[in-house]
């Protein structure tokens, strides 16, 4: 403290009140900034969470679509009309448990996975097990799904 005391009086309250503002500054910049950030940055995923929860509570209301009466026709026969309204070759049908394996030997990428997309959106039909081996040519794929009724 000799050193401060033999400071004039004038320049003890400039050592003191400089002191005092990187104390203010330090506490402003290190604590309140910081937990601002946090704060806001919680905020923002609440917002994204109530979002969410929100859109998934629409996809759990019954739509008008779901009321529709359903399709009785039997499994394979919804798969394998809607394969060729496709344009997809089925290679083999094995029925399983109540399931139906499925075979495509050589397909069109694109054309197979809008053809899952109707299966599930028009026939009433749910993949359950998908396999897709990428061929030699572009855009071809080999098929093998597990199809089930979708409940």
């Amino acid at each position: 403290m000799t050193g401060f005391s033999s400071l004039s009086r004038r320049e003890r309250v400039m050592v003191l009140g400089g002191g005092a503002l990187m104390i203010a500054l330090s506490l402003w910049r290190f604590g309140w900034q910081p937990v601002q950030a946090e704060r806001a940055q919680l905020a923002q995923d609440m917002e994204r969470y109530l979002t969410l929860m929100s859109v998934a509570d629409q996809a759990q209301q019954p739509r008008a679509a779901d009321s529709a009466p359903r399709d009785t026709r039997p499994l394979p026969l919804r798969v394998t009309q809607s394969a060729d309204a496709a344009g997809l070759n089925l290679t083999r049908l094995a029925p399983e448990n109540g399931a139906l394996q499925v075979t495509l030997a050589e397909a069109d990428f694109a054309a197979v996975i809008d053809w899952i997309a109707a299966l599930e959106s028009q026939a009433a039909v749910r993949v359950t097990v998908l396999s897709l081996d990428r061929l030699p040519a572009p855009g071809r794929v080999s098929a093998r799904m597990t199809l089930e009724e979708a409940t």
